[in-house]
């Protein structure tokens, strides 16, 4: 029986890669016939015309296999979570045709995660001994779901500035998640993670190397409410079985350490954005930490390899000396490592810039 099961997932995983795959020379074709692409600019470095679409892909190919491999598998929350991801859908379709301004894109946000976290009872429902606080009252439950939905879906979207890097991450964060549900034999998750997987690798043979299309808004939002959502579905699940992978606290680090490139790198450029220049947090600049790899001339594939690969050795570190460290002197690591790492490449480069100037 578990070979079987095996073999939907694989099964599940190989169908979400063909539909992806076989889409996206169709969209890149009507694209240049429609005059649908992405203009060069000074931010955007690629000197061709590309389709901003591949999320209309991705989104096909992860949605229609997922939907048909657990049929068999009844959830009270799917018919809310497919309602919130076709919200995001249309958001960013229509952001990617006809760009939004950011006010309206976040009010599509909202009305997701209004809806699966509200209808769907898709939250935070504790701490799990963070400041010393476990349950959470149902609306400060509600709002911090708000926070961490917004937050990622929004970090994806940003980090999504160099050729696979959100791609890259969203196969990380499945790929991990995949194998904590395999564990806490979660077989609806874990076939959900598996068709971002096989979508998002179909993907990367269009993306990664020589660009012939971007994932756009549409893309980015779906994959970054994913990964909260199966952020959410591992805590809770984690929480509730007599098999726990980890205990109270140290599932938050855990998840936390799965996230930490598209949430620190996001915290520090709003930072900058609203505390520095004083600007809008959703105003474009190039103070990311894939822009500055490139000003240091790496490629954007050395570029999305070095920040996806220093993201999945903090996950192992993370995994490694969780029962030989507490969970504080863990998160003060992880958070003071990324800082630093964070500032090497703005250090080199600014070194660069001043011995160039002198």
């Amino acid at each position: 029986m578990e070979n079987y099961q095996n073999q939907i997932y694989f099964a599940a995983g190989l169908t979400a890669f063909l539909i992806t795959y076989f889409s996206i020379p169709a969209i890149i074709r009507i694209s240049l016939v429609k005059k649908l692409y992405d203009q060069p600019d000074e931010r955007k470095k690629h000197s061709q015309r590309i389709s901003p679409l591949g999320g209309i892909a991705i989104f096909g190919g992860l949605l229609i296999s997922f939907v048909f491999y657990t049929a068999h598998l009844a959830n009270s929350t799917l018919n809310s979570v497919l309602v919130a991801l076709f919200l995001l859908f249309i958001t960013g379709v229509k952001d990617d045709l006809y760009p939004l301004v950011p006010y309206k894109k976040l009010i599509g946000q909202i009305l997701a995660v209004g809806i699966v976290a509200i209808q769907g009872d898709v939250r935070l429902v504790q701490l799990y001994g963070l400041f010393g606080v476990y349950d959470l009252p149902y609306w400060s439950s509600i709002g911090l779901s708000f926070v961490f939905f917004l937050g990622i879906i929004n970090s994806f979207n940003f980090i999504d500035g160099v050729n696979g890097l959100s791609s890259l991450t969203g196969i990380l964060v499945s790929s991990v998640y995949g194998l904590v549900f395999y564990a806490l034999e979660q077989p609806l998750f874990l076939t959900l993670a598996v068709c971002i997987v096989g979508a998002q690798l179909a993907f990367l043979r269009f993306n990664l190397v020589r660009a012939k299309i971007f994932m756009g808004d549409t893309g980015s939002m779906i994959l970054g409410f994913f990964a909260a959502l199966l952020t959410i579905y591992f805590l809770e699940t984690n929480a509730l079985t007599d098999e726990q992978i980890l205990v109270h606290i140290d599932a938050m680090l855990f998840s936390f350490s799965i996230l930490i490139l598209p949430i620190l790198d996001s915290a520090r450029v709003i930072f900058i954005r609203l505390f520095i220049k004083r600007v809008s947090p959703f105003k474009a600049d190039r103070n990311h930490l894939h822009h500055a790899l490139l000003d240091l001339g790496l490629s954007h594939v050395q570029t999305t390899l070095w920040l996806v690969g220093t993201n999945a050795l903090l996950i192992a570190l993370t995994w490694l000396l969780n029962p030989y460290l507490r969970a504080s002197v863990i998160f003060s690591g992880l958070v003071i490592s990324a800082l630093a790492l964070s500032q090497i490449p703005f250090l080199l480069k600014h070194k660069r810039k001043k011995s160039g100037q002198a």
